[in-house]
């Protein structure tokens, strides 16, 4: 039985989702501090087998004390385990080699070419756009000029040898295009199950590959975990980056595509740069305040809003409102016997 996307909001249309997709935004972007602070104790492979680990029987059990079942159909396992490889497995290990092998810089401008392998995944795939071509097209090309402009605007401290900064960038290009790629390959489960129920199963299959690896690769740096920092930032990677935010960013994949979600990850860096800033890890400079404008006017511009479209659409709403008031008060204009009209004529 297909699965209905839009549940209780059906009539509501995808209003939600530029307000979901922009808060995802922010605790992504913040996880690339947060991130660091549980990487001073914890392996990378470490850092993600217990993250998933925690938040695979977090996520069934919700699927099942939401839904009711688990169940998934024979015929859709080879495709959740695809979604699992390239999202869960793929990307993670690509992404965090990439941060650890290149400047967090580097990474993070070839990680937010991602859209564009969306763009181009989902037209191989065959995908309907709900986003017209060109509009999609502009609003990403302007967001990655803003992109460039946050990333390239701090001061990039990072040594290292050329040789293994370039293995670096390439494992950052593989993992932008992994990442482009999740969307694509995961859209087809959310037709017969919640986005929920596929984040719950491609997190347990992940998990399945990723606690061996750090079983071989270790958990831990040190043998031991001390700061409180380090215990925060596992504890917010599995509640907040996957828990709610694969499960919100997938619903609204299964609702509007996976190409004009995706657009979304141009406001990651950008939401990166505040964070770090207010940590005081970094301070704010004036190419990525330019750059952070850049890329807010592209996905307002995506998502079709002008100080005209808002006009029309309050408008809009205004003519439906008062028509609802019409309809539920049809005696403030058919006024019965002995009722005077608005004009005092009974």
């Amino acid at each position: 039985m297909p699965y209905d996307a839009e549940g209780p909001h059906r009539g509501h249309g995808t209003r939600w989702a530029p307000w979901a997709l922009a808060s995802v935004s922010m605790t992504w972007g913040a996880n690339y501090t947060v991130n660091s602070w549980g990487l001073r104790e914890f392996t990378v492979p470490g850092f993600n087998a217990l993250r998933f680990l925690l938040a695979a029987p977090l996520l069934l059990v919700l699927a099942r004390w939401t839904e009711g079942t688990l169940r998934v159909e024979h015929g859709q396992w080879p495709r959740l385990l695809l979604s699992a490889a390239v999202g869960i497995v793929g990307y993670q290990l690509a992404f965090s080699a990439a941060v650890r092998l290149s400047t967090p810089a580097a990474a993070a401008l070839l990680i937010a070419l991602s859209p564009f392998f969306t763009a181009l995944f989902a037209r191989l795939a065959g995908e309907h756009a709900t986003l017209p071509a060109r509009r999609a097209a502009a609003a990403g090309t302007v967001a990655f000029a803003g992109v460039v402009l946050v990333v390239l605007g701090q001061q990039d401290t990072a040594a290292g040898p050329a040789a293994t900064k370039w293995y670096g960038s390439v494992l950052a290009l593989l993992a932008s295009a992994l990442w482009g790629w999740y969307p694509v390959v995961t859209r087809p489960l959310l037709k017969h199950h919640s986005p929920l129920h596929v984040t719950a199963w491609t997190s347990a299959a992940g998990t399945a590959f990723l606690v061996p690896l750090a079983a071989i690769a270790g958990f831990t740096l040190h043998g031991t975990v001390r700061q409180p920092l380090s215990w925060f930032s596992l504890g917010y990677s599995v509640l907040l980056v996957t828990v709610v935010g694969l499960v919100v960013w997938y619903r609204a994949v299964g609702q509007v595509g996976s190409a004009a979600v995706m657009l979304w990850m141009f406001a990651v860096p950008v939401a990166a740069a505040l964070f770090a800033a207010l940590t005081g890890e970094q301070r704010i400079t004036w190419p990525q305040t330019a750059g952070s404008a850049l890329v807010l006017v592209a996905l307002a511009y995506a998502q079709g809003l002008s100080f005209g479209t808002l006009r029309n659409s309050h408008r809009r709403t205004s003519h439906r409102t008062r028509s609802t008031t019409k309809e539920r008060n049809p005696d403030e204009h058919h006024p019965g016997p002995g009722t005077p009209d608005r004009a005092g004529r009974h």
